[in-house]
């Protein structure tokens, strides 16, 4: 008797957390899971960058996602040969639309059933990443809000493959945000650090226009604010 009609596939959302890692980084990672059989929608809330009041400078933003898919057969022994097939897939968007990442695992697998039954694990897993490194990409992930993916996923099984005494199969699907950045001076608005705001860093701030390097505030890219910030910051440090 196979057990194809109550296979579960881990893949609703469970609560994400944020945990401590290595002095420059944050990892928030959480995991998915739902019947097989059918499309799982899910959205997972992931918390912003915290920049501490400028005190912190995002770096990067790393995205890593991770699908496992694992199933079993036990054999009957009558000969020949057994085909098993499983898959399991998940789609992963913004709110907006924008696909981002997607996900893959497959077993398909021709199994020996000659001799006494055996039984035999298998496992197949996908891993992309995807990583925002420019300030239009970071400037989304800053700030006190959320942000939200969508996530779809679907699991198919082979149901009753024959010549099996049972045929069950699974998934896991995981995800990880990593938050790289670096401590920012005690005061940002110098920007040469000569422990005066003068107009030398204004000039540097200039220089620096919508890219990251005049950054004042912390928000991953120079420009008007920063002039702002720099100027309320005027004199020594």
């Amino acid at each position: 008797m196979t057990r194809s009609s109550t296979l579960i596939a881990v893949v609703s959302i469970l609560s994400a957390a944020v945990v401590p890692a290595a002095a420059d980084t944050i990892v928030q990672e959480g995991s998915l899971e739902g019947p097989a059989g059918q499309k799982n929608h899910h959205l997972i809330d992931l918390v912003q960058f915290d920049t501490l009041g400028g005190t912190r400078q995002l770096r990067f933003v790393r995205l890593e996602f991770s699908t496992w898919l694992f199933a079993e057969s036990v054999t009957n022994g009558a000969g020949g040969t057994v085909h098993a097939t499983a898959s399991l897939s998940i789609d992963y968007s913004f709110l907006s639309g924008e696909p981002i990442a997607d996900t893959f695992a497959n077993i398909d697998v021709m199994v020996d059933n000659t001799g006494k039954p055996v039984a035999t694990l298998y496992l197949d897993t996908d891993e992309p990443t995807v990583e925002y490194t420019q300030p239009a990409q970071l400037a989304p992930w800053i700030g006190s809000g959320g942000i939200t993916l969508a996530a779809v996923g679907l699991m198919t099984v082979a149901a009753d493959p024959p010549g099996v005494i049972e045929w069950s199969a699974g998934g896991l699907v995981q995800y990880r945000v990593i938050y790289d950045f670096i401590a920012v001076p005690p005061c940002p608005a110098d920007l040469n650090r000569d422990g005066v705001v003068s107009s030398a860093d204004i000039a540097l701030l200039l220089g620096a226009w919508g890219g990251a390097g005049g950054d004042v505030t912390g928000d991953g890219v120079t420009d008007a604010f920063d002039i702002a910030a720099l100027l309320a910051a005027w004199g020594p440090c």
